[in-house]
């Protein structure tokens, strides 16, 4: 399903990165960096979210009177994270469970929400700390279970942006809502490659409803599909499109897997968000980017 927007605008972001994320091939273009000292993972998390928060009320000069919604979510259980972040906010809240998609389900409900004439601004936020989520779905960090090559890295990362009507350089235009696809693919250790076939089937019908090719954008983005998955996303399009140069997953765009142990590639809500929100935001912004 695709649906279309009219004046709804990307009002302005903050990306607070932790210490891998803000010594990678994007530094540059984080808000900030945090060291996540607290002893406490689900903590740290907790303050980087608000941290992006608190950067982004500063930035823009609004106050949660201006707020009319809430809407995100992280990989915590019950989304303690946002939680205990938002309980600080007298901000009705929207909490959403994506997963990795997270920061694009927010853009879309924060999108219909502003479609509504009684909401005129949207905070759109999400996290992610490789403890916390270490902890919570593969094996205590104490453990030091071996990895395999095909697994991926959870980001640390606080994101935070508004949506409304105020015009600005970047505008949500059109949206296309995946659907699930199982191929029978069982391999638990490697997302990638498991991910694909949903992502692609999405690329592939945003194409075809808008009557556009990957040609007619500057920049062509997956989320978190490892060097395994996005590799075989770059020759399914090549297949139907021909050359394409401008295709690349925010997970490899985050670290430098060359230089950083991050073995297959970032993931996580925070990859997508991080890039999306830090380095597209600015590229846009500047004219650099015109379509994504």
């Amino acid at each position: 399903m695709n649906l279309t927007f009219d004046d709804i605008y990307l009002e302005d972001a903050v990306v607070v990165a932790g210490q891998l994320e803000g010594s990678g091939p994007l530094k540059a273009y984080f808000d900030s960096v945090d060291e996540c000292k607290d002893c406490c993972f689900e903590n740290s998390e907790i303050d980087l979210l608000s941290k992006a928060m608190d950067m982004l009320f500063e930035k823009t000069e609004c106050t949660c009177d201006q707020i009319d919604l809430a809407i995100g979510g992280e990989l915590s259980n019950q989304l303690a994270t946002t939680s205990y972040t938002l309980r600080k906010l007298p901000i009705s809240l929207i909490g959403i469970y994506s997963a990795c998609s997270t920061i694009a389900l927010g853009l879309i409900t924060a999108g219909l929400s502003l479609s509504q004439s009684s909401v005129r601004r949207v905070l759109v936020f999400t996290s992610s700390h490789n403890q916390s989520a270490e902890r919570q779905f593969r094996n205590p960090v104490e453990y030091g279970g071996a990895k395999e090559d095909t697994q991926t890295f959870t980001a640390t990362i606080g994101a935070a942006c508004f949506l409304s009507h105020e015009k600005s350089p970047i505008r949500l235009s059109s949206v296309t809502v995946g659907k699930v696809v199982d191929v029978g693919f069982t391999d638990s250790m490697d997302y990638g490659r498991a991910m694909m076939p949903a992502a692609l089937e999405t690329l592939l019908e945003h194409f075809k409803t808008t009557a556009t090719t990957p040609a007619d954008y500057d920049l062509v983005l997956t989320g978190d599909l490892s060097r395994f998955g996005s590799k075989l996303v770059q020759q399914e399009l090549e297949k139907e499109f021909g050359p394409v140069c401008n295709y690349q997953d925010c997970g490899l765009m985050l670290y430098d897997i060359d230089r950083q142990d991050v073995l297959a590639g970032g993931s996580g809500p925070g990859t997508s968000a991080a890039v999306l929100l830090s380095y597209v935001r600015k590229k846009m912004t500047e004219g650099a980017f015109k379509r994504v």
